[in-house]
């Protein structure tokens, strides 16, 4: 941030505010990968966020979920206020004020991704993504069917599922199980070609370019074949 010149727009954040790293950018410090993209959480309310973002003289754009893109020299960042966050707004994950770092951890969809960490005090939070790596087994951390029908990113989170498994090495938990057994269903009742639909979507996210169409129909014949199993792993 020093050599991008923005260093300027979190000290005047912290004056009135906090910002938590959430997910990517902070595991794959502790994995020493590079990033090329840092997702942020912040308390400021949207109009102070967006003031801020307007002091510090940047490109951004805002996406239809209320979350601020903000185009830097080497890096993206993606900054949403708490109230935007939909998990939050939706009232599927519970903040608790006196603990919003794990509150953020909770709200995330799957174990791998979270982690939480305020800028300001380096206090932490990892214990999902922790049990994910240690039991090698990739979680959707709510249970409640209401949070994982109301999250928009039904064909993103199947190929996330699909890509950390393939990398990772990583099997599925029941929840994750179900989840990704119903979505399929659902995506062939509203698409008609499930295969398709996802191959497509596929085409927005670079990263996933090593999915390639075998994997997402293995993915397919496994949950078929391993409906009645209490865990899942895919030959990927």
């Amino acid at each position: 941030m020093k050599i991008e010149g923005f260093m300027g727009f979190f000290y005047e954040l912290f004056m009135t505010g906090s910002a938590y790293v959430v997910g990517g950018y902070f595991r794959d410090f502790l994995l020493s990968k590079s990033s090329r993209d840092v997702d942020i959480i912040t308390d400021l309310s949207q109009n102070q966020l967006i003031s801020l973002v307007n002091n510090a003289n940047v490109n951004f754009n805002i996406n239809r979920h209320g979350g601020l893109k903000i185009s830097l020299t080497q890096i993206e960042i993606d900054i949403w206020t708490i109230d935007n966050n939909w998990a939050f707004k939706n009232n599927l994950v519970k903040l608790n004020e006196n603990d919003i770092l794990n509150s953020i951890a909770k709200g995330c969809f799957y174990n791998f991704d979270s982690l939480a960490i305020n800028l300001h005090t380096f206090n932490y939070s990892i214990r999902y993504f922790s049990e994910c790596l240690n039991k090698k087994e990739l979680n959707i951390l709510q249970e409640n069917s209401i949070y994982k029908n109301l999250n928009p990113s039904i064909e993103a989170n199947i190929l996330r599922a699909i890509y950390l498994g393939k990398i990772y090495n990583l099997k599925y938990s029941p929840n994750t199980i179900n989840y990704l057994f119903s979505k399929i269903g659902f995506i062939a009742d509203k698409f008609n070609n499930p295969l398709e639909r996802i191959l497509t979507v596929r085409e927005q996210y670079p990263k996933y370019s090593i999915i390639k169409e075998n994997d997402i129909l293995n993915l397919f014949f496994n949950l078929l074949e391993g409906q009645d199993s209490k865990q899942l792993k895919l030959d990927l």
